[in-house]
C-alpha cells in the first residue's frame, strides 16, 4: 500500500522518513522535493506523479507531508490516513511545526511504527495509541 512516508520543512529539508518497501528508494525524496517543493510554479494537486511512483502529499502551516507508492492504491484513504497522521500527532504534542517535529522526532517514530505495518495503515486512534505509547510529547515554548 503505502511505499513510504516522509515529512518535509518549506525548504525541503527531509525532517522524518520512513520507508516501508523496497521499491522507493532513496531519490524518491529528492524527485519529490525537486518538482513540488521546489516546483517553479505552485502545485494544485495533491497527487503527483514523478517516474511511475505517486505522492500524495499535504501541507500543515510550513510542514509537508507526502506518502508515496508505486502501486495502484486508492487516494481516498491515503488521504484520510495523512490526516489521521496529523490528528495523533497534534494530540499528542499540539501544533505541527518544525520544531515540534524536531522536539518529538523520536516519539513520531513510535507512533508511525505503531500506526503503519510494511506500509499498511492499522491503528489511528489516539486514545488508543495512547494507552502503548505513554511518552508525552513536548511542546514548543515559543508561541506561533
Amino acid at each position: 500500500m503505502i511505499g513510504g512516508l516522509f515529512v518535509y520543512n518549506h525548504k525541503g529539508e527531509v525532517l522524518i522518513s520512513r520507508v516501508y518497501r523496497d521499491d522507493i528508494g532513496r531519490n524518491a525524496v529528492d524527485a519529490f522535493r525537486v518538482n513540488v517543493i521546489h516546483a517553479r510554479q505552485q502545485v494544485r494537486s495533491p497527487v503527483t506523479n514523478i517516474a511511475r511512483t505517486s505522492f500524495f502529499h499535504i501541507k500543515r502551516a510550513n510542514i509537508w507531508l507526502a506518502a508515496v507508492t508505486k502501486q495502484n492504491v486508492n487516494a481516498a484513504m491515503v488521504f484520510e490516513f495523512l490526516l489521521k497522521i496529523i490528528e495523533v500527532m497534534q494530540s499528542y504534542f499540539g501544533k505541527i511545526s518544525e520544531e515540534n517535529i524536531k522536539n518529538n522526532f523520536v516519539l513520531i517514530y513510535e507512533l508511525l511504527d505503531e500506526i503503519l505495518d510494511f506500509g499498511y495503515p492499522q491503528n489511528t486512534d489516539s486514545g488508543t495509541l495512547k494507552t502503548f505509547i505513554t511518552q508525552q510529547g513536548i511542546k514548543s515554548a515559543t508561541k506561533e
